[in-house]
C-alpha cells in the first residue's frame, strides 16, 4: 500500500514548498505536482496521482482547496475514492478516512451531495414546468431542412417512408415528425 501526494498552485506567484514539505513530513512515497486552476475538472497530474491508486492507498493533500474549488467535483472525487476503497488525508483540515471520524465526514459530504443533486433536479424540473406553461418548445430546434419536398414526394410518389429519408439525407423518425407536424395522414395500404 502507498501514500500518493498531490500538491497545486494556481499561479506563478504561489510557492509549492509548504505543501510539499507538509506531503513530505506525512510520508508520502510519491508527490504529483502542478500549477492550474482548482475549478479545472481535467488536470493532468491530478489524473495521473488518481490513476495510480489502488485499492487500500492513502491519497493525501495538504488542504482541500489544493484538491478542488468546486464542492460537486470534491464529491465526486470523495466518493470514487470511498468506491475504490482509498484512504483520503486532507492535513491541514483534520481529515483521514480511514478513522471514525473521517469516515463520519464522508458521510456528511456524501448527504450534502445528495441533497444538491435533489436540489437541483427540483429546480429543473420546476424550469420545465414554467417552460411548458409557457408554452416553450423544449429539446432541440426543428430544421425545415427539406421540408417541402419530403411532403411532396409522401404525397405525390410512391416512395416508401424509408426511400424519401434516403433521398433526403435524413432519418426515418425525422420523416415521420414532418408528416405529423403538418397533419398528413398515413397512406391507406392497397391491398
Amino acid at each position: 500500500m502507498k501514500t500518493i501526494g498531490y500538491a497545486r498552485i494556481s499561479t506563478s506567484h504561489q510557492q509549492l514548498d509548504a505543501q510539499i514539505n507538509a506531503l513530505t513530513k506525512y510520508g508520502c512515497d510519491k508527490i504529483f505536482t502542478e500549477q492550474e486552476s482548482g475549478r479545472k475538472t481535467k488536470r493532468r497530474q491530478l489524473d495521473k496521482a488518481i490513476a495510480s491508486l489502488e485499492k487500500g492507498d492513502t491519497f493525501v493533500i495538504f488542504k482541500l482547496d489544493r484538491l478542488s474549488r468546486g464542492t460537486k467535483h470534491l464529491l465526486s472525487l470523495m466518493e470514487f475514492f470511498n468506491e475504490a476503497e482509498i484512504n483520503f488525508v486532507s492535513i491541514q483540515n483534520n481529515i483521514d478516512t480511514s478513522t471514525s471520524m473521517g469516515k463520519f465526514f464522508f458521510t456528511i459530504m456524501s448527504a450534502f451531495a445528495e441533497m444538491e443533486a435533489e436540489l437541483i433536479r427540483e429546480r429543473v424540473l420546476s424550469g420545465l414546468e414554467a417552460a411548458k406553461e409557457k408554452g416553450i418548445t423544449l429539446g432541440r430546434p426543428i430544421e425545415n431542412k427539406n421540408l417541402k419536398t419530403v411532403i411532396d414526394q409522401y404525397m405525390n410518389t410512391d416512395l416508401s417512408i424509408t426511400e424519401i429519408a434516403k433521398l433526403n439525407q435524413i432519418s426515418r423518425p425525422t420523416v415521420y415528425n414532418y408528416l405529423k407536424r403538418e397533419n398528413i395522414p398515413k397512406r391507406s395500404k392497397i391491398l
